[in-house]
């Protein structure tokens, strides 16, 4: 049995649900039902960023090799993600926000004044620092159009594939690991 896995998805918000269910058949299907909750966490992120940033259609592609999982999601947009600075005083830059005078219902959360300090968005973007918490390794790497987001899990103690691939086509060369890496498998 084949242990890569893709589907293509629309910039839409339906998509994060959508690539979750995908990720629990697979989980399920692959008996890597251990890993789901995490996975799940990191690929609505990285979902969403590709909805929110790069706002194409997306690849959202599982495969199994050597010792992990990982999770690609490819975009449209050759903007890699960046890890944004942590906030050190959300007090204080609320403060800073609303000290121009502005109320919050009346500022967007995508408003350029919600931009405050080193940090950025005031109600956003943390979204990789979570992925970090959470998964083994993670990157980014550019493609001829657009990037590609990934993350790998270790697969759980014990696990094996008991099943060969008998497909009569190659999988795709997802090139596990390369690109950018940000965090290093501990």
């Amino acid at each position: 049995m084949c242990r890569v896995m893709s589907a293509e998805l629309p910039a839409d918000a339906s998509s994060a649900a959508a690539a979750r269910a995908l990720m629990a058949t697979t989980a399920r299907d692959w008996r890597l039902d251990p890993l789901l909750a995490d996975c799940q966490v990191a690929l609505s992120e990285l979902v969403t960023n590709a909805i929110c940033h790069a706002g194409t259609p997306m690849t959202v592609t599982f495969a199994v090799a050597t010792g992990f999982l990982e999770v690609n999601v490819g975009d449209g947009s050759s903007l890699l993600p960046r890890i944004r600075a942590v906030r050190a005083d959300l007090d204080a830059d609320i403060a800073t926000l609303l000290g121009g005078g502005a109320e919050p219902a009346d500022i967007h959360d995508r408003d350029p004044r919600m931009h405050v300090g080193a940090a950025g968005a005031v109600l956003g973007g943390r979204g990789l620092l979570l992925i970090e918490a959470i998964v083994d390794t993670w990157g980014a790497r550019s493609l001829d159009v657009g990037k590609v987001v990934w993350f790998r899990m270790r697969l759980p103690p014990g696990w094996h594939d008991h099943e060969p691939c008998t497909c009569t086509t190659s999988p795709p060369n997802l090139e596990l690991g390369s690109g950018q890496r940000v965090r290093k498998a501990a």
